[in-house]
């Protein structure tokens, strides 16, 4: 083949032809001249043709295989040879092309055997693609240019003129114009520093999801997001930095929604966000929580951490509206209802789902459904020892939603309580972590102590939870000492204050007992004294600081020793920094359990780790 071009072709059928007789001609389609001589500086010089570049790949749709021909030896002989052309004989037949692989530009005969090229383009458009196209015609001057824009098509060139130069040209203005308005078209829909939509296509899409709630029966919710603490960041660190923080904060909040769902960024610090196809005005509340939980980590900037929240406020479809613009009035002004006190929450516009999301948001035959499918699922967090002793790991409960992703334990904790679901759900639970447990220890990983979430004092007061625990760990053939249950602090001054007999019970049965969160609220140290515990818990709270406060750090020293002097582990949750690291170390900290050193893991993932972990440790420093 002459000058390197590549060509094939694919047949017309006859059958296919009779069968798209029915499109009609549309007015013909014209000549750009003008309009390209208009754009032309926008768009002027593209980039050249390099002989290393990989080929230009163009398709050439045209009824008579002469017009393909002539178009293939043209381009044979350009300078550099870097187009691969093939051909197809009808409409369909290109359609089936585009949908298959990707063409640079496409070169339409005016005149196709099942359609008119102006059909087909419009075709083109209409299902979304978005191939350059430039149109063949016999004769210009029966041409109209403004139909020939409103169809997109990049340029158009007569056959009388066709040569070499005319025809390279035309390829390459029609590939650049398209760029450019590909481009211009995101600058008009998308936020030029995030990236995320703007207020023009969040408009579009909201319009569209209501749409297709209405179709289909279900929820919209709309959330306007209010970030609290970026002035001082502004103030503080300047613009740059400012600017820096709503990138992350806009990475944040799409990596917690689904792709259908859309983050906007309406300007300055406010969001804008639209959570389509719930089920119940109720699953609001959990993306709600989870995009609040996003923001709370600090940030990196410029070698400091910057911290902030946000004011959250929700409006959702039907029930609190049914046009665009409302919905989004009512759910910004939901945002400044939680602005007016104080910041940092969520509102919803209707105060029943406000009352329903601080319960957790979440009806019994959700969780029933749950448990029965399965969808709950145990995670575990290994506990990076400082020191030397059993190997520890926490199990971390969460649900598996179909529609709200991954859910933590404290969105849904006081509905299962509230509608009877700790002792199956504990029972789950309690199986699930006896059989991993047994399954570490077949792998020669050893002593291994999981930490157990207690659920509710329901459990400790009202149940056989330490008989359940001793048959579940007598049927998996493993230690009473494999299991140390964790009981929240408030949980655990609760039962001290009723006489102690729910954890006394317990340790009667030789299990293990864990304080877990301790000193995360206003809490004395009775539980110290008079509960019988093995292992204690630091919250963050009492760590967060610490090495720069002389006083806090003199605390949490002189705890960590009266915690060793009563013969407790001692293991630091939410260890963030290396200061914070090697105080805890110094204090005598036996472990800690962090998203820093490790985060929860799949059970699988957790026992790889935890053998890479022991071979680390045989192997010595």
């Amino acid at each position: 083949m002459a000058g390197g071009v590549e060509a094939s072709s694919e047949d017309r059928s006859p059958g296919l032809e009779e069968a798209t007789t029915a499109f009609r001609p549309e007015a013909p389609v014209v000549a750009l001249d003008e309009h390209r001589r208009a754009v032309a500086p926008v768009a002027q010089s593209p980039a050249p043709l390099a002989r290393s570049a990989q080929p230009w790949r163009v398709l050439v749709v045209a009824g008579e295989e002469e017009s393909f021909l002539l178009v293939r030896d043209l381009l044979a002989r350009a300078e550099p040879p870097v187009f691969r052309v093939d051909w197809a004989a009808t409409g369909e037949a290109a359609l089936r092309r585009l949908t298959a692989s990707h063409y640079d530009v496409a070169v339409v005969d005016e005149v196709l055997s099942d359609r008119e090229g102006a059909e087909f383009v419009r075709m083109l458009q209409r299902r979304g693609f978005r191939t350059p196209v430039v149109l063949l015609s016999e004769d210009l001057d029966q041409l109209d240019p403004t139909t020939a824009i409103a169809l997109g098509v990049g340029d158009t060139i007569g056959k009388e003129e066709l040569e070499v130069g005319r025809l390279v040209r035309s390829l390459r203005f029609a590939v650049a114009r398209k760029a450019q308005t590909d481009r211009l078209d995101h600058l008009a829909q998308y936020d030029d520093l995030t990236g995320l939509a703007n207020r023009a296509l969040l408009r579009d899409r909201l319009a569209r999801a209501l749409a297709a709630a209405r179709r289909h029966g279900s929820l919209v919710a709309v959330m306007v997001l209010d970030l609290d603490g970026f002035k001082q960041v502004n103030d503080t660190l300047g613009h740059a930095a400012g600017d820096r923080l709503l990138v992350e904060v806009a990475e944040r909040l799409r990596a917690r929604v689904r792709e259908t769902d859309t983050v906007a960024r309406l300007g300055g610090d406010e969001f804008a966000l639209v959570i389509e196809d719930l089920l119940r005005p109720e699953h609001a509340a959990f993306v709600a929580r989870k995009l609040l939980d996003a923001l709370e980590p600090p940030i990196r900037l410029d070698g400091r951490e910057a911290r902030v929240g946000a004011s959250l406020g929700v409006a959702v479809y039907p029930r609190d509206g049914e046009d665009p613009a409302l919905l989004l009035r009512l759910a910004d002004a939901a945002m400044y209802a939680v602005k007016a006190e104080g910041g940092r929450g969520c509102r919803f516009h209707d105060s029943r789902l406000d009352q329903r999301m601080q319960r957790g948001a979440i009806l019994e035959s959700d969780l029933r459904r749950a448990l029965e499918r399965g969808e709950f699922v145990l995670h575990f967090q290994p506990q990076v020892a400082l020191s030397s002793g059993p190997i520890g790991v926490a199990a971390v409960l969460r649900w598996q939603h179909p529609e709200l992703g991954l859910v933590e334990l404290e969105r849904f904790r006081a509905a299962v309580e509230e509608c009877g679901m700790i002792e199956p759900l504990g029972a789950w639970m309690l199986t699930e972590a006896t059989r991993r447990v047994r399954g570490w220890r077949d792998t020669g990983l050893g002593e291994v102590v999981l930490g157990l979430p207690v659920l509710s004092r329901r459990q400790l007061g009202w149940s056989r939870i330490g008989e359940q625990v001793v048959g579940a760990l007598q049927e998996a053939g493993v230690p009473r000492a494999s299991v140390e249950l964790e009981i929240e602090e408030r949980l655990v001054c609760a039962d001290v204050q009723a006489g102690g007999t729910g954890l006394r019970g317990l340790v009667e049965q030789g299990l293990r007992v864990a304080i877990e969160g301790f000193g995360a609220d206003q809490a004395s140290l009775r539980p110290l004294c008079e509960a019988p515990l093995h292992t204690l818990k630091l919250a963050r709270e009492l760590i967060r600081g610490a090495p720069q406060k002389a006083r806090r750090a003199r605390f949490l020293r002189a705890l960590v020793g009266l915690a060793k002097e009563l013969g407790l582990r001692v293991v630091a949750e939410g260890v963030e920094t290396r200061a914070e690291l090697a105080l805890l170390r110094a204090a005598g900290c036996d472990a800690v359990q962090a998203v820093t050193s490790c985060p929860p893991l799949p059970a699988d993932a957790c026992g790889a780790w935890l053998r890479e972990a022991a071979a680390r440790s045989a192997g010595g420093p």
